[in-house]
């Protein structure tokens, strides 16, 4: 359960307590672009959160010499809560809080009960799975709001597809037409793709569809709209 927990990489020299500066100069080399707010004590005595923001989303440990660094999974056995990936879809969670929904494509529930937000490909065989519940999720409450994932990136065909999409005067009006595997008019315009794309690098977004859910949590791949919903309480049920 605790993967290569305790590693010891010897990270400072002295045994006595490090503060925060101690620890990233000591981090240099294994890990950059740490700063201080990333840095803070955790329930385990002794131990200390480390999150890393670059190149991918993670959070580490470290013990409070400064020493030994823990990598894994830390689990509350008493409330059998995973803090670390509790913190992980808190992180998540802020991160997507920078997106705005005018960015999105947006297919709003009438009645509204849970929001998930969807990287997506025009060209991915399951993401046309999934679009076509979309009017399923809707009728249950699920709102799907869309970010742009052209996995094979920018300058390609799936990402000039994807930005006629969001080019288009009726966005989705032109989704369902991709999503069909109809071409839209390729239009130039303002658009986040790119911001998108870099926004999914930062989430560890490694494939399509890719759901974030209203706490951060998250679920790579196709599952059917019950199963969905199954999981979507279940995800909220753990912080309530």
């Amino acid at each position: 359960m605790l993967k290569s927990l305790l590693v010891a990489l010897t990270l400072l020299s002295n045994n006595v307590l490090a503060d925060k500066n101690d620890i990233i100069e000591g981090l240099i080399g294994y890990v950059s672009n740490v700063a201080e707010e990333d840095i803070n004590p955790t329930p385990f005595q002794g131990l200390y959160e480390v999150v890393i923001r670059k190149p991918r989303l993670d959070v580490i440990y470290i013990s409070e010499d400064g020493r030994y660094l823990a990598q894994g999974e830390v689990i509350d056995l008493k409330t059998r809560m995973n803090l670390t990936q509790n913190r992980l879809s808190s992180l998540a969670k802020e991160i997507l809080s920078t997106t705005t929904d005018d960015e999105k494509i947006i297919y709003k529930a009438k009645d509204e009960k849970y929001t998930i937000d969807i990287f997506t490909d025009v060209d991915c065989p399951y993401c046309r799975k999934l679009h076509k519940d979309v009017a399923v999720l809707n009728k249950m409450g699920i709102t799907i709001k869309y970010l742009a994932f052209p996995r094979s990136g920018v300058n390609t065909k799936s990402y000039y597809r994807s930005m006629a999409i969001w080019c288009a005067e009726n966005q989705k009006q032109a989704m369902d037409r991709g999503m069909l595997k109809k071409d839209n008019p390729v239009v130039n315009c303002e658009n986040p793709i790119i911001d998108h794309l870099i926004l999914a690098s930062r989430l560890n977004v490694t494939g399509t569809p890719f759901m974030f859910f209203e706490n951060g949590d998250n679920m790579p791949g196709y599952v059917k709209p019950k199963e969905l919903l199954k999981a979507i309480k279940r995800s909220l049920a753990k912080y309530q």
